[in-house]
Parts: structure tokens; sequence; C-alpha cells
């Protein structure tokens, strides 16, 4: 838990627990445990079938929470479905993936657990049959973040030359002979990797974009994503699942505590809107009640699986005194300066196009572009498609062809993921056009009678080019 913690704060509010103190060789244990009845939903199926009574196939679940405290600090080591019994608030965020960073061999590593900064934000796992060194697993340490990751503990970190297992995000798991005597000592040694920095030689990356620290920077930061939620401008804000979800394990989410299994809605997708509907709290949010909020998730048996502040699962980007943030999962973070100047001024050196195509108005795009196709200026190329000789799939040559054979490819403003893949169709098409001239007939088919496209690669200057277009909303 963080610093400061007390024994009596670790539990979740309303958690319905029995309690049990106890002590064994100077160390002084809370026990406390919950146990969980439930019918599964699949019994409706067979309702009144004789022979089958649902009531006699309840299900009975079983979580233990221990908790103790070394060296100042508070641990808590869960059993079953019992993390929810713990006050979320008060868990060092990222404790266990800097221990696993400082335990774990960077040449033994099995799985990780990723998440971008896109709009559509994607949380991703990794995990390779055998175990193998960190580079392989392709981490852009550019624009994602580490959330997990699993490895085998090295040599210097194994306790008496175990074959041990460490699987770190905020929680941490190690896969180790362990009695109940042995649990301070495991939390003793987990305490000292998690205030070793030594883990920075062995994954030199990791801090390539900087967690924000410095509480004033985090103060204006959230006043600014907070008064941008309270206008409805959600442009650059949204709400995503801090974890990955099971979903073989799942029910929906839900805005509010569910008392029974009818009293309140879950919802197969999280939306902020929504959400602050369901909360009364549409143009009213203050940081607060974002921290203390809750949002729970269910399981595939109606029961609560683990719940998060609305302010964990807050994403979203800001600028401050000329320097780019971005929001992820309850930590704000800082784009390496000179990495985001690079980009800029990589994208600041190509040209601009005269070319001002018409506002979107809330059109499709396929029905956009046929708006705006003349026949006269701007010939429509979209979903028509050239097979260069040898190939085994076609490809959209262009969105729209200018009278002066300029490329135009459209596209409305999206996720990165989406532009990416537009910017990789621009690229095909250009080397298409460059290396299969035999397409150039298949593109006059489908220009008007009289119009053609002429290109000839050899030619230098080139006359043709291309236009990559993002109307207005």
């Amino acid at each position: 838990m963080k610093a400061g913690v007390e024994k009596t704060a670790v539990l979740a509010e309303g958690a319905d627990v029995t309690k049990v103190v106890f002590a064994q060789e100077e160390t002084s244990y809370e026990f406390y445990w919950h146990v969980s009845r439930s019918v599964p939903k699949w019994l409706a199926l067979f309702t009144g079938i004789n022979g089958i009574e649902p009531t006699a196939m309840r299900g009975r679940s079983i979580q233990g929470l221990l908790v103790l405290e070394r060296q100042g600090r508070i641990f808590c080591f869960t059993f079953g479905h019992a993390r929810h019994l713990v006050q979320q608030l008060l868990i060092e965020r990222y404790f266990g993936l800097k221990v696993a960073l400082s335990m774990s061999d960077p040449d033994l590593i099995k799985s990780i657990d990723k998440s971008n900064f896109d709009k559509a934000p994607l949380r991703s796992r990794s995990q390779s049959s055998q175990y193998i060194s960190i580079s392989q697993f392709e981490f852009k340490f550019d624009w994602e973040i580490l959330k997990s990751l699993t490895g085998i503990v090295d040599s210097e970190n194994a306790a008496d030359h175990e074959y041990e297992i460490v699987t770190g995000s905020d929680s941490v798991s190690i896969s180790t002979e362990i009695s109940l005597s042995g649990i301070p000592g495991l939390a003793d040694r987990l305490l000292a990797a998690y205030r070793d920095d030594g883990y920075k030689e062995k994954y030199p990356w990791i801090d390539y974009i900087v967690p924000v620290r410095d509480a004033a920077i985090i103060a204006r930061l959230d006043t600014i994503i907070i008064e941008r939620i309270n206008a409805s401008d959600f442009g650059n804000v949204w709400i995503a699942a801090p974890q990955i979800i099971e979903y073989r394990d799942f029910s929906g989410y839900c805005y509010k505590h569910r008392h029974t299994k009818s009293s309140q809605v879950t919802y197969p997708e999280l939306h902020l809107e929504q959400c602050l509907a369901d909360k009364k709290m549409t143009g009213a949010l203050d940081i607060q009640h974002a921290k203390s909020t809750q949002i729970f998730l269910y399981g595939g048996d109606d029961q609560q699986i683990d719940s998060w502040s609305l302010y964990l699962c807050l994403n979203g980007e800001a600028e401050l005194d000329g320097k780019l943030f971005v929001l992820n999962e309850g930590d704000w973070y800082q784009v390496e300066r000179d990495f985001c100047a690079s980009v800029n001024s990589y994208f600041d050196e190509f040209p601009r196009s005269a070319l001002a195509l018409p506002p979107y108005g809330g059109q499709h795009e396929g029905a956009y572009l046929e708006s705006i196709a003349d026949n006269v200026d701007l010939f429509l190329m979209d979903q028509k498609l050239v097979k260069p000789n040898g190939a085994t799939s076609s490809i959209e040559f262009c969105d729209l062809l200018t009278r002066d054979r300029d490329l135009i490819h459209v596209k409305k403003y999206s996720s990165s993921s989406v532009l990416s893949h537009w910017f990789s169709q621009a690229y095909v098409s250009a080397e298409t056009l460059l290396h299969s001239p035999e397409i150039l007939a298949q593109i006059d088919a489908y220009l008007p009678n009289g119009v053609q496209f002429e290109f000839d690669s050899s030619v230098m200057p080139r006359r043709s080019k291309i236009i990559l277009e993002v109307p207005c909303q």
C-alpha cells in the first residue's frame, strides 16, 4: 500500500468480511475472508426441467485477504478474487511492475501487457511460447506504456537458487515455494526490489515517456481535463478499463453498485457520457468525485470481480506550458520533449496542399466523396480497385483523382491506428504506381471518356502529387 497507510484503512468501503487477528513469530497479521454465493446465468436455460433444481447448484467462492506490516509499509496478500476487498485508491501504483522489472532477467521474458495513447485505446498482451528477450516483443517505447511484465527471476534475486516466475503490474505475483512463516521475508524481498533502481540499466527505455511526479503540475493538468469533461468536450478525453478483461468471464460494466442482479444496468462497453449521466454528474464533476466514484466490473455469474475509480479509467491528453502530457490509467505522463519535437519538426517540413475540401457535415466517407466528386476537376476513385500483375489481391488506388493527376487520400480524423492504416494505403498506392505501369489502363477505365491518367516514372520531376486530406468535421 502507499506510504503512511495504516492497517485500519486497507479495506474497501462496504466490504462484507469476517476478521481474524493473530500473531506468529513476532509478526502480527489481520486476516479477512468473505464467502460469495451465486447462481450461474446458464442455469436459466433449464428452468422447468424435471430433475434439474437451480437452487441446488448455487456456486460458492471464498476470498481471503492477509494484511501485515513490514518496514513501515502495509502489505496485502490476496487469495481468490479478493482484490476488490482492498481500498483501490491506497494501492501503490505500479509497485508490482517495478518489482518485476528489478527482479526479472530481460533475456527471459514470457509476457508483457502494454497500452497506447490512442483515441480508441488498445490494451494488449504479447505472450511467447518460450522465454525470449524483451527486445523481441517489439515494444514501441515512443507511444506505448508497459503495464505488466512476466519473466524469470534472475539469479541475483532468486531465493536459494529456486526457479521463480514473477508477474507485476500494480500488484505482484511470484511463483515460489512459501509458507505462512515465510511471508514476512517475501514482503521484505519485494520491498527491496521496489526500492532498487537497477531496473533502469536493464530496461533503459522504460522512462522514455516520463511519469509526472510534481503535485502542482498534476493539479493543473487535472483541472484542464475536468473542465474539458464538464464542457462536454470529449474529443481528447475518454474512459477505458485499466486492465485486460477476460471476456470468457464477463457480464458487463456498471456505473453504480448493484445490490441485486437487476438493480442497475450493465453495459458491454465504457462510455464517459453515459457514466456521467448514470451518476448524475454531467457538467458537475470535480477531481475529488472523479477519484472516489467507482466503476464496477461483473463476471459471468453476476458477481463483482473488480472496481476502479473513474479517474483510474480516464484517458486523455493536454498541453501545458508548451509541453505535451497524456493521462493514462490514473497517471499523467510527459511525452519526452526531444521525441515530440522531432515528430513535430518532421511533420512541419511537409509542403501543404492548396486544396481545401468542404467539411464532412456528418456524412459517412463514401457519401462525402460522392458529393464532392464533380467529374470535372475531381474524379471519384473510392472503392475502385486496381490489381498489379502477379499480385494476389487488389488495392484502392486513391479516393479522389484531380485533373492535374494528383492522388488524394481522404480520411476523417480518428485514432492513430486508423491514420496509420491510411498512411500505409497511400504508400502502397505510390509504390504500385512506380513499379506496376500496367495499372494505368485500369485507372483510365474508371475515368470519363476523354480523360486519361498519364504517368511516366522515368520523367523527373514527377508531375503527380500525393495529397493526404483530413477535412473539417
